[in-house]
């Protein structure tokens, strides 16, 4: 199943997306008003047969896929061809990180730009948790990130949370709909391809991500985990090719079985 979240009188509302259009899930009773509802249910179930009311997915204004959780987690250097082409060694366990919910954005979501310099993408996968440490469902996510405050210190938090530098989306997928194998994953700048991977390079799979985390950090329905970005990102590219990211590009990520994310940096 493949759900999605758009704004209802100013607040973020869950959508079921069916090829007669997306059901306005919260308009019929006793169902989910949205993703965080129905991410505490664990179960994609109570939507089946859902049929209406109907709204055109052209017509709505998209929300983060999903909004109010309690944690936004990342894991850095977690591709192994994107920790090569930085230089550095795999790590024997995940880098842990986090975003704050300044940084959610929503698909089609114009994000504005900070004053620096050095502004790169990070096309990922990202986990959207269920109850008691089960994997509930995965959508798009983009790590934007400022990396000359990224690297100023031994903490990344400063380059990596700005207004906006989180978006996700559009789509929530069920995992349990997604391939064991894993998808690929792209990510392009104004149309150009940029990172070509798949999330078979993983160092660390989602599940030893979660499996590392919950004794640590114990996760909560709606929380969700950036799992890392594979190579191609600037940081990786030679000193005098380096095309930071600029106002007006548009950057989109594109995931197997999940879809695209696009957002114009303003």
């Amino acid at each position: 199943m493949k759900v999605l979240q758009f704004l209802k009188n100013g607040c973020p509302s869950l959508g079921l997306v069916t090829e007669g259009g997306v059901v306005d899930v919260g308009a019929n009773p006793g169902m989910p008003q949205t993703m965080l509802e129905l991410c505490r249910r664990g179960d994609f179930s109570c939507l089946q047969g859902l049929t209406g009311p109907l709204v055109p997915e052209e017509d709505l204004v998209y929300a983060p896929a999903v909004t109010g959780m309690e944690k936004i987690l990342c894991v850095g250097l977690n591709y192994r061809a994107h920790a090569l082409e930085c230089g550095l060694t795999l790590p024997e366990q995940p880098t842990i990180f986090s975003k704050f919910p300044n940084a959610l954005a929503a698909h089609d979501q114009d994000v504005t730009l900070p004053q620096a310099e050095q502004l790169d993408y990070e096309a990922e996968l990202v986990l959207i948790m269920g109850p008691n440490g089960h994997i509930f469902a995965a959508t798009c996510g983009n790590d934007l990130s400022i990396r000359e405050w990224q690297t100023a210190t031994t903490q990344w938090l400063c380059g990596k949370t700005y207004d906006g530098f989180g978006p996700l989306g559009p789509y929530a997928v069920d995992w349990a709909d997604l391939p064991a194998e894993g998808a690929a994953i792209q990510c392009r700048v104004n149309g150009q391809l940029r990172q070509d991977s798949h999330t078979s390079d993983l160092i660390f799979s989602p599940q030893e991500i979660v499996d590392y985390l919950m004794p640590r950090i114990p996760l909560k329905a709606g929380d969700v985990i950036f799992t890392g970005t594979p190579s191609g990102v600037m940081m990786g590219w030679p000193e005098d090719k380096k095309q930071w990211l600029r106002s007006g590009d548009v950057v989109e990520v594109t995931i197997e079985g999940i879809g695209t994310l696009r957002n114009r940096l303003v």
